[in-house]
């Protein structure tokens, strides 16, 4: 190797394959999509295989989203682009997408919002962190997942609430600590509740930052996410 070739940076290198892997993964989704829309499959146990798949590409599509993120995030390649936007539209608008896998899966979806409630934050980003919880609630609720917001003092608030068993004593966090536990032993990386950390924090209001908690205090004493944002 000549002494003038350029070191190769493996974060970078990384961050290409995801982006390639993101692009390929789009395509099979849509394919999923088109075959799990078919009118000869509906209601059948096909059609469950075929959304459950769906399911599971997009979890994974969302990740590779969330370590791109990440990464330029760490390069200062990442801005927000912090836009008014209607609190019950984004719920719906998320909703609807997860509710066709959701209804296959006899589980029932609220949403709890006023129709005026406005916030200033991202949408891409915070659809995106809304989605991602519904997808880890979706694994774990008994039979009931609620999306709502609310003004809390200065914050804007989103909650995502479930029936199931709650979080684990290790993935319950506050404002005091904004981090998610990532554990390689066990395999629970955590990256969904990561991302949604940091990507809260992103959002800023004068001194105010936005951060997220985690907690039992859902349905029936179940999971509750929520999102402060300022």
């Amino acid at each position: 190797m000549s002494n003038n070739a350029q070191k190769l940076d493996f974060a970078t290198v990384i961050a290409s394959a995801v982006h390639d892997m993101k692009n390929s993964l789009t395509l099979l989704l849509d394919s999923l999509d088109d075959a799990a829309s078919e009118q000869s499959i509906a209601t059948t146990p096909l059609q469950e295989k075929l959304l459950q798949a769906q399911h599971e590409g997009k979890r994974l599509n969302r990740n590779l989203i969330q370590l791109l993120t990440l990464y330029r995030l760490e390069r200062r390649q990442l801005f927000v682009n912090i836009t008014e936007n209607s609190v019950a539209e984004l719920l719906e608008d998320v909703a609807m997408e997860n509710r066709q896998l959701l209804d296959a899966r006899n589980i029932k979806l609220e949403i709890d919002c006023e129709r005026g409630l406005i916030g200033f934050f991202d949408y891409e980003i915070i659809s995106g962190i809304v989605n991602t919880i519904i997808n880890n609630s979706y694994r774990y609720t008994k039979n009931t997942i609620r999306l709502s917001g609310e003004k809390q003092g200065r914050y804007l608030c989103i909650y995502i609430e479930d029936d199931g068993p709650g979080y684990p004593q290790k993935m319950l966090h506050g404002e005091s600590n904004k981090n998610s536990p990532i554990d390689f032993q066990t395999g629970s990386t955590g990256l969904g509740l990561y991302f949604a950390a940091q990507a809260a924090q992103m959002h800023i209001n004068g001194k105010r930052h936005g951060y997220t908690e985690t907690s039992n205090n859902g349905i029936n004493k179940g999971g509750r996410f929520s999102l402060f944002l300022p």
